[in-house]
């Protein structure tokens, strides 16, 4: 299963998205609508700081959202944000990939945000996959998140968050991909890179602004998308 975070103001990027499912021949997705950056309420949802941005909650809650859906239903699922560009032959590399990755995996992240890359010295011919270290380090980040543009999320991993997340005993205050870091680490999960990588981000490559109104193009694309419901977080 595919789940697209998506801002619903931002058609032009649903249609984009869609068109290349078509292309790929990936029919099992879902669109993560629930959370309205523009209207989100805030006032029960005590995991995040009093100042934190409201389209960063959206963004978090719309993830985690995701976590309960895959925990309760599914082995495994792709998570993108609804700005993501697949490669040519993304369906292919992608069942390579998952071939390749050891059967007790948390996530796998699958795209090139912030150019964010395992480096040259340390690839390994015929080799995709490579577990990410927790620690910060001078050429990937923070830790082992690499944005969460793209990745992908077994039921274990899923679960382990979700369960993290109903419990939090520290509010979030930082974005939800430097978030992940803290979760990852004192969840000790597993978490892998894949390269190279398969996926890339639309407003990085300046395909699409970062924010914008929506529009009315009049596409004729059919969408069989599946809106999932939002869970209550204060409910614990």
């Amino acid at each position: 299963m595919i789940f697209v975070i998506h801002y619903k103001k931002l058609q032009e990027r649903k249609i984009h998205i869609l068109e290349q499912f078509s292309k790929h021949n990936l029919k099992s997705y879902k669109f993560v609508e629930n959370f309205d950056r523009d209207n989100v309420d805030i006032a029960n949802i005590d995991m995040f700081h009093d100042n934190y941005d409201k389209t960063q909650i959206a963004i978090a809650l719309s993830h985690f959202t995701v976590y309960k859906n895959v925990m309760e239903k599914y082995n495994y699922a792709v998570i993108f944000e609804d700005d993501v560009i697949l490669c040519d032959k993304f369906s292919a590399l992608l069942n390579e990939y998952l071939s390749q990755l050891s059967e007790d995996y948390d996530i796998l992240f699958i795209g090139d945000c912030c150019n964010l890359h395992i480096p040259q010295e340390m690839l390994v011919p015929n080799t995709n996959i490579y577990e990410k270290s927790h620690e910060k380090t001078d050429w990937g980040g923070d830790g082992a998140s690499r944005c969460t543009d793209s990745y992908i999320i077994s039921n274990k991993g899923a679960t382990l968050l979700y369960t993290y997340l109903r419990k939090l005993k520290h509010k979030i205050n930082v974005p939800f991909d430097w978030f992940l870091n803290v979760a990852i680490r004192e969840l000790d999960l597993r978490v892998y890179w894949a390269e190279p990588t398969i996926v890339t981000q639309g407003s990085q490559r300046g395909l699409f602004p970062s924010s914008y109104l929506s529009l009315d193009t009049g596409s004729k694309l059919v969408d069989n998308s599946i809106t999932i419901s939002a869970p209550n977080f204060n409910d614990r």
